[in-house]
């Protein structure tokens, strides 16, 4: 280094200066979702999260999954998420909380495998785009969750994105070491298993690398046969440990789960969610398949999948599209930065501070769209005051045994209450979604409620089950959602409590019960004290 009487000349102190500013960007820009997770160890947590926490403390309290707790998730999704039920029971912590710090540890592990995996990419070593894919990628399993937070999708992207990374590297044929290759496939692996839809995404990710390195290749690649080593283990778990999957919930599933939703699947693409991302993805497509290069394609076809997966589930929900939306901005972001490197003449270790403005500026256009996209921790500010926090109030008050059903077509608001409240609810389903799928129209002439006769096997189930578990339990309070989910029928609305009154054992059990209060859109009613 230049130096005057042993003192730095002013380019030197400036290049200097340059260099801890650059470096005071960049962390800041790590540093930053690092903060942001933070906010989600308040309550609440997501309410389909909640509701998955809760299956999981069922079944390792000794309910029978898929028989005495049904849900209509995969066996993968309970067995990942009861790893916060066990860490909490081991150490004490609040399960809503440990699962937030085990998401936080997915993260940190997912961060670090794309750290890795972008040594191996040729477009991470391009000055703009080296510098954003660090930074976007922590932003996406961070930041742009925001209330889907915890959610399979969610899950799913933070596990896939090293996939993601790894796979443009295959692509070039590269060999990868056993060590990175191995911790990639399995992590992604697990959360490509979280829903029977992901599918799409490793099939079309590993034709185009078969595409590109040819059969013999990819036959020694250890990747795919890793992924699929997964998916057998878990069809294997399911099969032997889990058999009423298959023999209970996967019948339902079909006769009822299947038939919820206002969309048909053509519908979800022209709606307001997938429509203009539909749009966006496929010119982003076009560009990357016509001008940029593999991590871009890769990128691409895995939103692809992604998307595929948002529209077969045919349910219009915000969530279904989250991998696809964060992977349709990663593949536009990449194809700005990728672009701006080929025709600029910048470098990486002498253009510093300019690459760190210019990434920063970018991310800060993405944190604002996130939040105008939905308030940040707009929901945990106003918890103490929503629905589920004045229902802690409630059944800390009135349900001295921690009990409580609800019969409602919603998750929320007794999902997350449950879990804060520590409470039981007293039927083996979550939600009333087998009678919503049951009911989803009205045949002309057909009765409100079908006789206990002519019910199918499903309906039959459901209103046996319900009466039993309800007259077993004896919750404290129950309480019946005035909206119940199902479509008018000549003019009649959907009661549930008439509608399970017409099972003798359920009405002799409601018996000891009187009205309590109604509140928003429930009416609740509390066991009579002997």
């Amino acid at each position: 280094m230049t130096t005057t009487n042993g003192l730095f000349q002013p380019a030197d102190r400036d290049e200097a200066r340059a260099r801890l500013t650059a470096n005071a960007i960049m962390g800041l820009l790590i540093l930053l979702p690092a903060l942001w997770v933070g906010g989600y160890l308040f309550p609440p947590i997501n309410h389909d999260v909640a509701s998955i926490l809760n299956v999981c403390k069922r079944w390792l309290d000794g309910d029978v999954l898929y028989l005495q707790i049904i849900d209509v998730q995969v066996p993968m999704v309970f067995v990942l998420y009861s790893v916060p039920e066990l860490l909490g029971r081991l150490t004490g912590i609040p399960t809503p909380t440990m699962l937030t710090l085990c998401l936080i540890a997915w993260i940190a592990f997912a961060f670090h495998l794309v750290r890795r995996s972008l040594a191996l990419v040729d477009d991470a070593h391009q000055a703009l785009t080296g510098a954003l894919l660090p930074a976007m990628s922590l932003f996406l399993m961070t930041v742009l969750p925001l209330d889907m937070f915890g959610q399979r999708e969610h899950v799913m992207l933070v596990a896939a994105l090293p996939y993601i990374f790894l796979s443009s590297a295959r692509a070039k044929g590269l060999t990868i070491p056993l060590s990175l290759a191995m911790p990639i496939a399995i992590f992604a692996g697990i959360g490509l298993n979280l829903k029977p839809h992901f599918i799409a995404i490793p099939v079309l990710v590993e034709l185009y690398v078969l595409a590109k390195i040819g059969l013999w290749r990819i036959l020694r690649d250890t990747v795919p046969w890793l992924i699929l080593a997964v998916h057998v283990a878990h069809l294997a778990f399911a099969w032997f440990l889990t058999p009423h999957y298959f023999q209970t919930a996967l019948p339902l599933i079909q006769e009822s789960y299947l038939k919820i939703g206002e969309y048909t699947w053509w519908e979800v693409m022209s709606g307001p969610l997938v429509a203009p991302t539909l749009v966006a993805l496929t010119l982003l497509t076009i560009a990357a398949f016509a001008w940029l290069g593999d991590l871009a394609r890769v990128n691409a076809l895995f939103a692809i999948g992604a998307m595929a997966s948002a529209i077969v589930q045919a349910k219009g929900w915000a969530y279904h599209l989250f991998p696809a939306l964060a992977a349709t901005v990663l593949l536009g972001a990449g194809l700005v930065t990728r672009t701006l490197d080929r025709f600029l003449t910048l470098e990486a270790h002498r253009h510093r501070l300019p690459i760190a403005v210019a990434t920063a500026a970018f991310m800060l256009l993405f944190y604002h769209e996130a939040a105008l996209l939905d308030l940040p921790f707009k929901k945990q500010a106003e918890f103490r005051d929503s629905i589920t926090g004045r229902f802690i109030a409630l059944v800390e008050r009135e349900a001295p045994n921690k009990k409580i059903l609800v019969l409602s077509p919603g998750i929320y608001p007794h999902y997350p209450l449950i879990n804060y409240a520590g409470l039981r609810m007293t039927m083996r389903f979550q939600t009333m979604w087998p009678l919503q799928g049951i009911y989803a129209d009205c045949p002309d002439l057909a009765p409100l409620y079908n006789a206990p006769e002519r019910m199918d096997w499903a309906e039959t189930f459901v209103f046996r089950t319900v009466a039993e578990d309800f007259a077993r339990e004896k919750p404290d309070l129950l309480f019946v959602d005035q909206i119940a989910g199902m479509p008018r029928c000549r003019a009649d609305t959907f009661d549930y409590l008439e509608y399970f009154s017409r099972n003798p054992l359920f009405a002799k059990a409601f018996e000891s019960y009187e009205f309590y209060a109604h509140i928003e859109r429930y009416d609740i009613y509390k066991r009579k004290r002997n």
